[in-house]
């Protein structure tokens, strides 16, 4: 037995001992706060009772986002009335957002190029309503990671190294779908694109604030904010057709895109290339999952849906702002929260006036924003625009959808009137908060400067609006991996090698603490594992969600990370691999681009909760 005394500090992962005793006394703090709250707030007490509650399944007939308008012809693959699932599959897939379709991209492309074994995997991907109807479906379409203005914070918490992976990993994201467009034969129709995006300032204070940022990360990653141009003066204000109210911008190299066509035409090809071995079915929300019965000679998971039992080993959760339906151990740590969009007609001369940046040339669809009207940093409206036709969507294929206008696609005021006491905890996208639809529907008035001939015609522009339903991790960081048993309250299926040994099987099921209880009925129809399933990580589940509003900088490669980890080839130290393993996890590489803080723990799990959120509120 070791003699080392004990050292109550030793877990503590990254950030100093006076910073996790701080942390500790803050949300001690304002736990009682909240408490204190809700005896005398009804609008606290019922943010309260929803954040502590299951987000259900998603609603049926959500609003209608503009992106999906027409809808691919795969929206409702696998949904007709006779469809029955599979008994087995070695993967199960929840969710066909970006994060599912990056997860199977990546599992099944790999599976096929490398011939591991004599039968391909069989994966099944399910989803509660039309293929990608979530929150892909239904954002902003920026590729804009979120950079200076989280760098110092990231850097304190997580140490230099952390902080400029977690920079890296995002900045990554436009490149690597542009890429993948270009692959998939999906650049024109996703209109993926290069754009130059803004932050636009209209408090002086705010503006000084975050030039002290951008400077502090310049100076770290010289490289990676090389782009960057900063704005300001009345003169600069007037040639980017900006508002007299704005006070000064910065712009860098960003990415829009189409999400919706690029995440349905992926899927489409998925399902003509493994048409016997990946499987969509939409309208069919998981239900329920059941871990191993103890009892039968091959332990799987239960998968239950409407349209049958599946057994499987993998179960892959990629649902985002309703992953605590299936996982209620991830209430309070990712919780939904509703937003609201809008596409919106230009009006007459936006994109036309000379500019610094374009020697006098249009910039129409070319430019993206975030507009930070006081002097909170968490207080922003977003905007992207779609190229007009013939530009966008010259012929071809791209026939088969009717040609973009321009439109503005606005969304945010998600702070706007303390909208975060009615939309936090709030799952329900059939609708969306009414003054917060309003006041997009005229904010652009104030951001731009329009002219006289355009005031006044806000209400005639907006051609939509919709709700989503984002996924906000309360420690600001995606959650990416294997999901321990007291998170998930299931019991794992035994490694494949010795599922037919239950002579000391586990309990299969646990409380609402996390401590362990009882076995529950299950089904008794078992599929044995297929050989391709040997070949993959130990059995668990899996999960890549919690992206906090910035899912396009965060979703696809925390989705390909996962697919790695599932496919065995991450190489953590406490990893056992055989030396062909070995060599292709170098290949990989995931250790050196993906941000381990984003890692599923349990010691993370435990050591957070809501009240790091409200504190993000607060600084």
């Amino acid at each position: 037995m070791s003699t080392q005394s004990w050292d109550p500090f030793s877990n503590v992962p990254q950030g100093s001992i006076l910073s996790h005793i701080r942390h500790t006394l803050r949300n001690l703090l304002l736990r009682f706060a909240v408490r204190a709250l809700t005896l005398i707030s009804p609008s606290m007490d019922a943010l309260v009772k929803r954040i502590q509650s299951s987000p259900g399944i998603p609603v049926p007939k959500p609003s209608i986002p503009y992106w999906s308008t027409p809808s691919a012809h795969i929206a409702r693959h696998g949904s007709d009335s006779g469809s029955v699932v599979p008994s087995y599959a070695d993967v199960v897939i929840i969710g066909s957002g970006i994060t599912g379709t990056s997860f199977a991209r990546t599992l099944l492309d790999y599976d096929a190029d490398h011939a591991r074994h004599g039968e391909p995997l069989q994966v099944v991907m399910l989803e509660a309503r039309e293929a990608c109807s979530g929150a892909t479906g239904r954002n902003g379409g920026h590729i804009t990671p979120v950079l200076y203005a989280e760098y110092s914070d990231l850097k304190e918490q997580y140490g230099i190294d952390a902080a400029k992976k977690i920079i890296r990993f995002r900045l990554s994201h436009y490149s690597e779908l542009h890429s993948i467009a270009v692959k998939e034969d999906l650049l024109e129709v996703s209109q993926c694109r290069q754009v130059e995006a803004f932050d636009v300032f209209y408090d002086s204070g705010r503006f000084k604030a975050s030039k002290e940022k951008l400077a502090a990360y310049q100076e770290d990653l010289p490289c990676e904010s090389a782009d960057y141009k900063v704005y300001e003066g009345p003169d600069d204000m007037e040639k980017l057709q900006l508002s007299p109210k704005a006070v000064g911008c910065f712009s860098t190299k960003a990415g829009a895109i189409h999400p919706y066509r690029l995440v349905t035409g992926i899927l489409s090809r998925l399902l003509r290339s493994y048409t016997n071995s990946f499987h969509l079915y939409t309208e069919t929300p998981c239900t329920e999952i059941l871990s191993p019965e103890r009892s039968s000679p091959i332990q799987l998971y239960s998968v239950m849906t409407s349209r049958g039992v599946i057994q499987t080993p993998h179960i892959i959760h990629a649902t985002n702002g309703w992953i605590s339906h299936l996982l209620p151990g991830m209430r309070c740590r990712i919780l939904p929260a509703r937003g609201v969009m809008t596409a919106q007609m230009p009006w007459k001369g936006l994109g036309t006036t000379p500019s610094n940046s374009n020697n006098g040339s249009s910039w129409t669809g070319t430019r993206s924003f975030v507009f930070f009207p006081g002097s909170s940093a968490h207080k922003y409206d977003y905007l992207t625009q779609q190229v007009p036709s013939p530009l966008g969507l010259p012929g071809g294929a791209c026939r088969t959808y009717p040609p973009p206008m321009g439109e503005l696609m606005f969304g945010g005021g998600f702070s706007h009137g303390n909208g975060f006491l009615t939309e936090l905890g709030n799952a329900d996208d059939r609708e969306w908060n009414l003054a917060t639809g309003e006041y997009l529907s005229h904010a652009l008035e104030d951001y731009f400067a329009m002219g006289d001939h355009n005031k006044g015609r806000a209400h005639s522009r907006v051609k939509s609006t919709w709700g989503g339903i984002l996924g906000i991790s309360v420690d600001q960081l995606p959650w990416v991996g294997r999901i321990p048993e007291k998170v998930s309250r299931r019991a794992a299926p035994p490694s494949l090698d010795r599922n037919l040994d239950v002579k000391e099987p586990k309990a299969n099921h646990f409380d609402i603490n996390g401590d362990a209880k009882g076995p529950i009925k299950t089904y008794p129809n078992y599929t044995a594992p297929s050989r391709a399933s040997n070949h993959l990580a130990a059995p668990g589940e899996w999960m890549a969600a919690g992206y906090t509003g910035e899912g396009m900088v965060h979703a696809w490669m925390s989705g390909k990370a996962l697919a790695y980890m599932v496919l065995g080839l991450d190489r953590g130290p406490h990893i056992t691999r055989n030396d062909t393993e070995t060599k292709r996890g170098e290949e990989v590489g995931l250790e050196n681009w993906f941000p381990d803080v984003f890692r599923v723990t349990q010691e993370r799990w435990e050591n957070i909760g809501v009240e790091d959120l409200f504190a993000s509120f607060m600084d």
